[in-house]
């Protein structure tokens, strides 16, 4: 067995995938590429590293002849393998998932419009409360089949949960798999999440226009539908985001990287996530119901999502000192 095959191996049994070890090591992606594939030799310093790292001396990485020597048995029980097959169908049902789960997520956007252009029109008379009823009804008849859609791929992706949530070892070519599908996005996914975010901006800009420079505007925008419309171009946004970021997202899964790192599925994060965000749509709820002023609280969802980094960043500093 050569170095690059020992390299390999050790790798994966870590539960580590090219660019985990790299930054590790502290070198690139394409060093530990070469290594593995017999194309360069890692410098002494490396090879220390690599020796602590997997816990084998540096005679087992060095000499080819040395292939009865295990590393250091891993704590805890061995990891799943996740084979080409399986990495193949999650690509493809979470590729199938992106438009759905992203109409649901629009579909829950614009459930609101209706309710706000009714409350809109009760600043130039009054309306009867048969037709805020009816507000009502629609802002259900859309949150109904966004439920039904999150259930559906939910229950459909069941099957898959632990790549989100353990680590995992992945057979011979799941990795060049994920990467290989990672290149094909590369080209539409900038372009997507540049027109969903400037969606998203350009909203935030027209919300930020001061009512007192122009009352005439004001009344467009606040009192005459503008908010439907702009709830309408905050879900195209989010849309183009979500169908991004859902392929891309699944990649990062297999390879375990980004979000889905080894150690952010520890029970720290998902707890906080969980909490997080249902604290976010309580307080969100809350506050909508109580004052009825739904063209006013969806800020909440941008606020949320300028915190969500903060906090992300927060633990990820907790995690390097606990290490």
């Amino acid at each position: 067995m050569t170095m690059g095959d020992k390299i390999v191996e050790l790798r994966r049994k870590a539960g580590w995938s090219q660019e985990e070890l790299s930054e590790r090591l502290d070198v690139s992606r394409q060093s530990v590429s070469k290594w593995e594939g017999g194309l360069a030799i890692p410098t002494v310093d490396k090879l220390l590293e690599m020796s602590r790292l997997f816990g084998v001396t540096t005679d087992y990485l060095l000499k080819d002849e040395l292939e009865a020597q295990e590393p250091a048995a891993p704590a805890g029980p061995p990891l799943r393998q996740v084979t080409v097959a399986e990495a193949e169908a999650f690509l493809a049902l979470k590729e199938a998932s992106a438009r759905p789960i992203a109409l649901g997520v629009a579909l829950c956007i614009l459930s609101p419009v209706c309710f706000i252009l009714l409350g809109g029109l009760s600043a130039f008379r009054p309306v009867q409360g048969s037709v805020m009823t009816v507000g009502l009804a629609v802002l259900f008849a859309f949150v109904v089949p966004a439920v039904a859609l999150f259930v559906t791929w939910g229950v459909r992706l069941g099957k898959y949960e632990y790549l989100e949530k353990e680590n995992f070892s992945a057979a011979p070519g799941v990795e060049d798999l994920a990467r290989s599908r990672m290149e094909a996005l590369a080209e539409a996914r900038p372009r997507r999440l540049a027109a969903g975010v400037s969606l998203c901006v350009a909203t935030g800009a027209a919300v930020a226009v001061p009512p007192f420079l122009s009352e005439w505007l004001h009344v467009i925008i606040f009192r005459a539908g503008g908010v439907g419309l702009l709830l309408v171009l905050v879900a195209a946004g989010v849309y183009l985001i979500i169908t991004a970021s859902i392929p891309w997202g699944a990649c990062q899964m297999l390879l375990q990287e980004g979000d889905y790192a080894p150690e952010r599925k520890a029970p720290l994060y998902r707890t906080v996530w969980i909490v997080y965000w249902c604290t976010v749509t309580a307080i969100y709820l809350g506050w909508s119901f109580y004052t009825r002023r739904w063209d006013e609280t969806w800020i909440v969802w941008p606020v949320a999502g300028v915190l969500f980094g903060a906090v992300s960043a927060a633990l990820r500093l907790i995690h390097r000192r606990k290490k």
